[in-house]
Formats: structure tokens, C-alpha cells, sequence
């Protein structure tokens, strides 16, 4: 009874006691039950951090323990539950969670037997997009070139750019830089052109009326002249008729009958010519009226009515 009364032994039960708690807790932590520790290693660890997911086709299996740098490399550590399979062939990706940031540890399972205490090599871990492992692979790319055919082409363009060849580089030069300020200078002058265009049609509209009128006095003429034109042909046929009719008379004056048929034809022929010129006028006449229609069909105001719309009937000469 005194031995339980005394302090001392209180005092180193007490000690025992915290210890093998301290001793539990410590095992507990290092070893926690229903978990195991898979190794795997990397030459960037920048996107592993402890406490990062452990993820087995999206379910959470596990945590990142610890980061350590060795020699040449970086062994990362986790903590897996038990009851996940890992394989002796597994592989490790290293994905990004959001689009703002944040990383996971995606592992993927494979093999036939456990992966155990060995660790996933380098070769079977994907990280992040690194600017040193891109270098590094457009290195290998570069590595299979022949240096030889790109030297000598830079030869050959540095000796190209050299004496007389660069003058004519310079000359090109010179020749598109005059192109391109001729080219400035007459996009000045459309604009002048396209401003006298607007002014043009501007003065168009304001003097409408008076194209009308010229238009229907210009269809009056043409009529006037088509009508004289019918006419007067008409008139030379019957003169025709009448000269054939009179041809038994003129047998009686045979010394001058040469002359006198001279005459006639003369006649006919110069109103034939008439005749024709009056055609060219009438042409020329119905060519300005179309070009004056079409100037006031653009303005929308071409007049209802005009001469040569009109038809009047003449003799041989029907509508």
C-alpha cells in the first residue's frame, strides 16, 4: 500500500503511459490501418504538392504523404487505401482539377500483381506541360536533321545578299515603295473623280425639267421627219409611175431622150440620198432621246407621253 502511495511510482506509470500513447499515435500516423504507401518518381514536382487526391478512375483513394528531392530525381510518396489494387505496371498521371488551377494524382492500375513496396519508375509518369521537357523533346526532333544542306543554304542566301544583288534587293525595294505612293496619289484622285461624279448627277437632277421638255421636242422632230420621210417616199414612187407613163412621149423626142432619162435618174437619185440622210438623222435623233430616257428613268422621271409613241398611218407605210 505504501509502494501506491508513493509519488514517484505515479509518476513513472504515468511516463510508461504517455509513452505508448505517444508510441501508438506515432505508428498510427506513419502506418495509418487500411492504407498503404505506394512509391512513384518524377523530374518535376512542381505541380505535386502534399495533400493533393490520389484518384483511381475519379474516385478518391488516397492522398500525396510527402515530396523529397534525391540525387537526380523526386520520389513522391502516398497513401492509398487497402482495398485499391495496384498493379506491378501501374502508371502515374498528373492532371489538372480546375481550370483555374489545382492538381491531382491520377493512378492507373495495371498488372497482374501488386505493386508492393516497389516504386512507379520515371518512363511510367506523365506530368503537367513542362517548357524543359518540351525542349527537351524538340531536341530529339532536331537531333535527326542534317546540319550540313541548311549551312550550305544560308551560305548561298548570304552570298546572294552581296554586291551587285543587294543593289537589285535595294532597287525592288525602292520600285515598291514608288508603287505604293503612285497608288496613294490616285486613290487622292478617284476621290476627285467620284466627288465630280456626285457633282455631275447633282447638276442632272436640278436641270429634270428641261431634259424632259428636250426629250419631247426631240420625239416631235423625229416624228415630223419619219412622217416627211413616208411621205416624200411615197411621192417619188408616184412620180416613178407617172414618168413610166410617160415614156411613149418621150420616144418622140429621141434625138434628146439620152438627156432627158439622164436627168430623171439624177433626180430619183438625189432624192433617194435624201431619203437616206433623213434615215441617219432619225436614227441619230432616236439615239440622243434614248440616251436622255435613261438619264430620267435613273431620276425616275421620264415623261408619260411622248411624239413617237404616237402612230400615224401613211400610205405603203402601215403600223
Amino acid at each position: 500500500m505504501k509502494l501506491l502511495r508513493n509519488p514517484m511510482v505515479w509518476g513513472a506509470g504515468a511516463l510508461a503511459l504517455v509513452t505508448v500513447v505517444a508510441v501508438v499515435a506515432g505508428l498510427l500516423y506513419v502506418s495509418p490501418p487500411g492504407q498503404k504507401t505506394i512509391t512513384f518518381y518524377t523530374d518535376d514536382a512542381a505541380s505535386v504538392v502534399p495533400g493533393d487526391q490520389v484518384r483511381i478512375a475519379g474516385i478518391s483513394v488516397g492522398k500525396v504523404k510527402d515530396v523529397s528531392l534525391e540525387a537526380d530525381r523526386v520520389r513522391v510518396r502516398a497513401r492509398v487505401d487497402d482495398s485499391a489494387f495496384v498493379g506491378n505496371k501501374s502508371a502515374i498521371e498528373v492532371r489538372m482539377l480546375t481550370v483555374v488551377g489545382g492538381y491531382y494524382v491520377n493512378l492507373i492500375s495495371l498488372g497482374d500483381r501488386p505493386l508492393g513496396a516497389d516504386a512507379i519508375p520515371l518512363e511510367r509518369v506523365t506530368m503537367p506541360y513542362s517548357l524543359i521537357r518540351t525542349l527537351n523533346d524538340v531536341t530529339k526532333v532536331s537531333d535527326n536533321l542534317s546540319a550540313k544542306p541548311v549551312n550550305e543554304s544560308l551560305n548561298e542566301l548570304q552570298t546572294g545578299l552581296r554586291g551587285d544583288n543587294l543593289e537589285a534587293l535595294t532597287a525592288i525595294i525602292d520600285a515598291g515603295n514608288s508603287i505604293m505612293s503612285t497608288i496613294d496619289r490616285q486613290r487622292g484622285q478617284i476621290t476627285s473623280i467620284l466627288n465630280l461624279s456626285d457633282e455631275y448627277i447633282q447638276r442632272l437632277s436640278e436641270f429634270r425639267q428641261e431634259f424632259k421638255t428636250l426629250v419631247e421636242k426631240v420625239a416631235i422632230i423625229q416624228s415630223i421627219l419619219e412622217l416627211y420621210s413616208k411621205g416624200f417616199g411615197g411621192a417619188l414612187w408616184g412620180i416613178g409611175v407617172a414618168i413610166d407613163a410617160l415614156k411613149p412621149i418621150g420616144l418622140f423626142y429621141d434625138k434628146h431622150r439620152a438627156q432627158f432619162l439622164e436627168k430623171v435618174r439624177n433626180f430619183l437619185a438625189k432624192g433617194r440620198i435624201w431619203i437616206d440622210h433623213n434615215g441617219v438623222i432619225v436614227r441619230g435623233l432616236r439615239d440622243l432621246q434614248h440616251h436622255f430616257e435613261r438619264i430620267l428613268d435613273v431620276q425616275q422621271d421620264r415623261p408619260e407621253l411622248l411624239a413617237t409613241d404616237l402612230c400615224i398611218p401613211m400610205p405603203g407605210a402601215a403600223c
